[in-house]
């Protein structure tokens, strides 16, 4: 197939590069489609890990949803014991998965994620599961989901809860609530994990969005970095082992600003990582200084969605930008994510940020760009700086760099050569005359990138 190149000379400001210095050596590449992971069969899910093994992703991200394991009714049953895996009836699909999936080679992550059992909160059969709920039953939860797989390589905690959808209320007479109620299901499910004989697994904490409301309110979900301030007023925590985000950002892309400073999408790291160290500086959190863990990513596309998605052939370079600069130029970054494999189908409204159309059909070059992400960086006149990964084949991989002037065909850059990182991730400095004029791909494995034109960074 004849890939299109992927976009012109972009320009970006000094303002809006990352802070920290150096990169990522070991930033795993984390997926998630629940809908064709989870529900829909033994063979569709196969065939999915099928198809995201040979792009090189190494972690399934499953939403382990308390109140499709768990007894469903409007009280809790009588002679209940909530620690005891053998009395959850919904475990089943998820058996399924955890096995396909370590049979495939993939680490899995699991969240433990709402909504509760009707039981669980104040509102007796309370349909939502949202409203409050409780902490001490949630303990029990991660207790039994501990115990039932001892495969899981990581547990996170809850799903968004500066989200009145997934924790309400948000804020009652403009004070924060769902910080409170957060902290108190956090602390429940670290004690649950331990206890279930998880300690031992790296455990996260926020699964936060990244941008919020200005004004608030029990349906008005809070922005990121004022829902940090305030969960940290709690009890110090301990048994966190890095937070988890999902840094999407508006469909004009990373570089644009957030509405605010107490927003940050992925081009701002920087400021989730300030909130953290703040907190543990002033002891609120113990251990060391914590990982991000971008647990939820990607860019709807417009087509389909014509309100919130991206525009569709910019999409591969909001992608490179994301993933090759402010992620892995961050050491402090532990996963890329892409949610999902497929759109939602029906209202083009839905959540549209698969690699793929509701019709299966690819969304080619941003297939492709995600399987080998590819940033060429204009140094100047004469210079480029081309970062990649050979994402199937990880360290080990043989590269070669090709560029094409105005006209004539591609020409070795640089290689072959075999790259050292163990997620195929390479950054390489080559002398070029004309450098903005070129165009740029690499091969790896039989397979190549996107044909790309310079951008221009500053520093």
């Amino acid at each position: 197939m004849r890939l299109t190149t992927l976009t012109t000379a972009v320009l970006i400001a000094l303002a809006l590069l990352p802070a920290a210095a150096g990169a990522s050596p070991r930033e795993y590449a984390l997926f998630q489609d629940d809908k064709l992971l989870v529900e829909s069969g033994d063979g569709q899910r196969s065939a999915t890990l099928d198809e995201v093994k040979g792009l090189g992703v190494d972690m399934i991200k499953v939403q382990l949803n308390w109140s499709v394991v768990a007894p469903g009714a409007r009280r809790k049953p009588s002679g209940f014991d909530a620690t005891d895996p053998a009395q959850y009836p919904g475990w089943a699909r998820y058996d399924s998965l955890v096995a396909d999936a370590r049979a495939h080679g993939f680490k899995v992550m699991f969240a433990l994620a709402p909504p509760a059992p009707g039981w669980a909160t104040p509102t007796r059969g309370d349909r939502m599961g949202v409203n409050r709920p409780d902490p001490r039953e949630f303990g029990r939860f991660a207790e039994a989901a501990a115990r039932r797989f001892p495969g899981v390589s990581v547990w996170t905690i809850w799903n968004e809860p500066n989200h009145p959808g997934h924790l309400y209320p948000q804020s009652v007479n403009g004070r924060p609530v769902a910080p409170r109620l957060y902290h108190a299901l956090v602390r429940a499910a670290v004690r649950g994990l331990r206890r279930g004989g998880a300690g031992r697994k790296p455990t996260l904490f926020g699964e936060l969005l990244p941008i919020g409301k200005s004004s608030t309110g029990p349906k008005r979900n809070l922005k990121p970095i004022a829902f940090l301030r305030s969960f940290f007023r709690g009890p110090a925590l301990s048994g966190l082992d890095g937070f988890a985000y999902h840094p999407y950002t508006r469909p004009s892309g990373p570089l644009v600003r957030e509405p605010s400073p107490d927003d940050a999408t992925i081009r701002s790291y920087g400021r989730v990582l300030r909130a953290l160290d703040s907190a543990r500086a002033r002891g609120r959190i113990k251990g060391p200084k914590l990982p991000i863990w971008n647990t939820e990513f990607g860019f709807q596309t417009n087509p389909p969605d014509p309100g919130f998605g991206a525009p569709i052939a910019r999409v591969p370079i909001f992608w490179s930008l994301s993933e090759l600069w402010f992620s892995y130029s961050n050491r402090r970054v532990k996963t890329i994510s892409q949610y999902t494999m497929t759109d939602t189908p029906g209202d083009p409204s839905l959540w549209q940020s698969g690699l793929r159309f509701a019709d299966g059909r690819l969304k080619a070059n941003i297939y492709a760009n995600f399987r080998l992400p590819i940033l060429v960086r204009q140094l100047g006149p004469g210079a480029v700086e081309v970062r990649g990964a050979a994402r199937p084949g990880g360290a080990g991989s043989t590269v070669q760099i090709f560029q094409r002037g105005r006209k004539g065909p591609f020409k070795p850059l640089g290689g072959p050569f075999q790259v050292g990182n163990v997620r195929g991730y390479f950054v390489s400095r080559f002398p070029i005359s004309r450098a903005a004029e070129r165009t740029f791909r690499f091969t790896t494995g039989g397979l190549s990138s996107l044909d790309v034109k310079p951008v221009r960074i500053f520093r």
